[in-house]
């Protein structure tokens, strides 16, 4: 039997679709990587190859969006393939169809209710896409995120996202703060050591990249948040 843990948040943001399902036999799936060692950190970034124009996206899949650009990025994509805003669409319509969270994504229907999905479910509908092959979970908060960045995996982050979060400074820094907006999805493709802060990136139009120190990265990720890595399967 499972111990699930599962919590609904309230989208104050139509763009805030992540939704938190925790399973305690997750912890058997561990993200293949070495023990952390901050001694071989180095400034790295991975490049995610978007589609163009610059996805925006306005509705609540960004499960599915950062699947995409899990899977968009060098060492784990299909070249000559990138997954785009269209796809992330419709696998977003499957995936809240069936995940464990009443509601679905349902477009040209004026009664359904998007009430957005999970990372776990992300995985499972790119299983069922047969783009997504093994995922593998990361509990070491933000120094495993940064380890696998230096392994050359790009990760999948869900966690709260709180209002302060929508402004950046002239660099692209982000902080913590001003109340929760409800919880997003996004990956984390790069590491900055002089400044120790995260690259991250949503679709959000001209808000792709941002910053984001590693502390408060951290933060994020032990207040109920969840990190994962999952193989792109040739397709």
């Amino acid at each position: 039997m499972s111990n699930l843990t599962i919590k609904r948040f309230n989208q104050q943001d139509p763009r805030l679709g992540r939704n938190q399902v925790h399973d305690e036999r997750s912890r058997g799936f561990v993200a293949a990587r070495p023990t952390v060692d901050r001694s071989t950190w180095h400034d790295h970034s991975i490049r995610i190859y978007d589609p163009l124009p610059n996805p925006n996206q306005t509705v609540g899949n960004c499960t599915m969006c950062a699947k995409a650009m899990q899977h968009n990025a060098v060492g784990n994509r299909q070249k000559g393939v990138i997954l785009d805003m269209a796809w992330a669409m419709r696998t977003y319509e499957w995936e809240t169809a069936n995940d464990q969270f009443p509601g679905a994504y349902k477009p040209g229907d004026p009664n359904s209710q998007d009430t957005g999905s999970s990372g776990l479910a992300s995985c499972k509908t790119a299983q069922h896409e047969g783009t997504g092959g093994e995922y593998r979970w990361e509990f070491e908060g933000a120094d495993g995120v940064v380890q696998n960045i230096m392994a050359g995996r790009v990760i999948s982050v869900g966690t709260r996202w709180d209002w302060n979060m929508f402004e950046q400074d002239s660099r692209g820094l982000i902080q913590l703060g001003g109340g929760e907006a409800g919880g997003h999805q996004y990956i984390y493709r790069g590491y900055d050591l002089d400044r120790d802060e995260l690259i991250g990136r949503c679709w959000w139009g001209v808000f792709r990249d941002f910053r984001i120190s590693r502390a408060n990265a951290d933060e994020l990720l032990r207040d109920g948040g969840d990190a994962h890595y999952q193989e792109r399967l040739l397709k």
